[in-house]
């Protein structure tokens, strides 16, 4: 395992290398797509805690000396950079105390910055100085934690040890009884895997650090929710990004869990297009498109904090085990059914944006046929969806059912109205809706998901990888015509469609023999 998690470091190193460049005389980590710093997130404090560890851990002092002079760099710029609007003060901060407690004796006793300090005293005052972030996101907590921690072990400053203790607390409070990890508060506006493997993951670094914390339910929960391709990020916000991976892998390496071996394989057959392309999403398309990104997403910033996880989990290997249990109560509303055979996930929803509404199919997957289809939607408009949409595709990734309206419902039988409407066709439009109904899903000799169809007609809407998936109604099928092909964050689909006009019930079926 640790050759393998190696191989990865080495292929991400590799190209996040010559990012490392000059402007005005500074160290910046450019972004390969933006070709500037985006300094007021938290690419290049991962970056130089990257290179630092790294180096040290390979006794290689040319990366040691190449983070050494990027974190100066950041340091002399610091003040100005905090200033800056949407500044990641929980990743910066995070990153720097990862640093701080890094650094050996003599590196800290024998470099200093610009303004004469050592680096340990330089960081030291840059964490002391900038706050916390004011929202509580949750997967940013466990961060926050770290930081508040380091604070008052430098200054035995009560407020810090609270800060701790607050952090903790709201964590908990968004952790419901099966494991699962809301992403805000209160619970019911945001869940995504990818922001709860992070929650997770950030905790058990925590654990490693010292803190008394009990994983064991909230890794089961994310072991249980594995896609049997591998996969841990198919549904939410971060569907496909790489942002969860390094974490993944931090997580199952530095708890032993046989699991590792999976998501590593996974990475190894996805990971180079991904770097060799410039994107964040595992998939072969071009990064410089900025396909279905988030507005808060840049290449450089993903990128490094891929490579700064995988480090920590090279160093952090078995270093604190855990002993999943598995809790299926339901509470989430994030539910998997499986057999060995097939592969079932259903989300109830929540409410902050389109990517997590519900109810909503998830994933399909069958032993014969592999994965049939995996994640809702993408990025909407409002908060952070704004930049790189492409409603048509984004609007027609639900699995289930859609009502669709257009001009010609407007139509009428009195032809002297249908004359005077026919200078009118240029206004043609349509609108499309989810329709978000809890479904029945059972598995048997076959994967049989039924709706109940409230408002006829519907539209039958079934992303589909494989061309395998049929639909009935009143023990009809329905014939389901290859209606378009979209791209959504892992390549392309195609959706196949029918449009019920009688009938309440509707029954999916997938075969998985």
């Amino acid at each position: 395992m640790k050759e393998r998690i190696e191989r990865l470091i080495e292929m991400t190193l590799n190209t996040c290398l010559p990012w490392i460049t000059e402007k005005d005389g500074k160290v910046i980590f450019t972004d390969p797509l933006d070709n500037e710093e985006i300094s007021a997130h938290y690419g290049a404090t991962h970056m130089a805690a990257a290179l630092l560890i790294y180096g040290r851990l390979k006794d290689r002092d040319d990366l040691v000396q190449k983070g050494e002079a990027l974190l100066n760099s950041i340091l002399d710029r610091w003040d100005g950079s905090r200033q800056l609007p949407g500044f990641h003060n929980d990743f910066n901060n995070f990153a720097l105390c990862l640093i701080e407690n890094s650094i050996d004796v003599d590196m800290a006793a024998n470099t200093a910055g610009s303004a004469g300090n050592t680096l340990r005293e330089r960081i030291r005052k840059a964490v002391l100085e900038t706050a916390d972030t004011r929202f509580d996101t949750v997967n940013w907590l466990p961060m926050r934690w770290f930081v508040n921690k380091c604070r008052y072990e430098w200054t035995n400053d009560e407020t810090y040890k609270e800060n701790c203790r607050l952090c903790k607390e709201k964590i908990d409070s968004a952790t419901f009884t099966d494991g699962f990890i809301d992403d805000m508060l209160p619970k019911g506006r945001s869940f995504s895997l990818q922001y709860n493997v992070a929650t997770v993951a950030f905790m058990q670094f925590l654990r490693i650090s010292g803190e008394n914390i009990d994983l064991d339910i909230q890794t089961g929960a994310l072991l249980n929710a594995v896609c049997p391709d591998g996969d841990i990020n198919y549904m939410g916000r971060g569907t496909n990004q790489i942002f969860a991976w390094g974490l993944w892998v931090y997580l199952l390496a530095s708890s032993g869990q046989d699991e590792c071996d999976r998501a590593l394989s996974y990475l190894e057959e996805r990971l180079p297009a991904m770097l060799e392309n410039k994107n964040i999403f595992l998939n072969t398309q071009p990064g410089d498109e900025k396909y279905l990104w988030w507005d808060y997403h840049y290449c450089s910033v993903y990128t490094a904090h891929l490579l700064l996880w995988l480090i920590l989990a090279l160093r952090d290997q078995g270093a604190k085990s855990i002993t999943p249990k598995t809790v299926t109560d339901g509470s989430s509303g994030f539910h998997i059914i499986r057999t060995e055979d097939a592969f079932v996930a259903v989300f109830d929803g929540r409410t902050e944006y389109l990517a997590e509404r519900g109810p909503s199919v998830e994933a399909i997957w069958t032993r014969k046929y592999g994965t049939v289809f995996k994640g809702s939607f993408g990025p909407w408009y409002g908060e952070f969806g704004n930049l790189h949409i492409c409603p048509d595709a984004v609007i027609r990734k639900h699995f289930g059912l859609m009502n669709i309206k257009t001009d010609a419902d407007k139509n009428t039988k009195n032809k002297v109205m249908k004359k005077l409407r026919l200078a009118s066709q240029e206004d043609a439009a349509e609108e499309v809706k989810p329709v978000f109904a809890a479904p029945r899903v059972e598995i048997a000799d076959k994967i049989r998901i039924t709706y109940q169809a409230e408002d006829i007609p519907v539209i039958v809407n079934i992303p589909d990888m494989n061309g395998i998936v049929t639909a009935f109604s009143g023990g009809q099928e329905l014939k389901l015509t290859d209606a378009l092909k979209i791209r959504d964050q892992y390549g392309w689909i195609t959706v196949r469609q029918q449009i019920l006009r009688s009938g309440k019930t509707v029954e999916i079926e997938v075969p998985w023999e």
